[in-house]
């Protein structure tokens, strides 16, 4: 079996809780990066609802009076 190296070994140790930690950040962002994008749906759902009420309404209004 070949000798494992001590400082080289304590080096991959590190380099794993970086990777690990980096990982736990990333997916902190992904999370707060689809909360955003699920608010931004939410705010287009509603600028569709109110131009299709305002587009009914004033569909009304032109057809009451000028009564076609």
């Amino acid at each position: 079996m070949a000798d494992i190296d001590p400082v080289e070994f304590g080096a991959l140790q590190a380099d794993v809780k970086t990777l690990t930690n980096e990982i736990h950040l990333l997916r902190k962002e992904m999370a707060d990066v689809n909360a955003l994008i699920n608010q931004g749906r939410g705010g287009l759902y509603v600028a569709l609802l109110a131009a299709g009420a305002i587009g009914s309404a004033l569909t009304m209004f032109v057809k009451k009076v000028f009564g076609s």
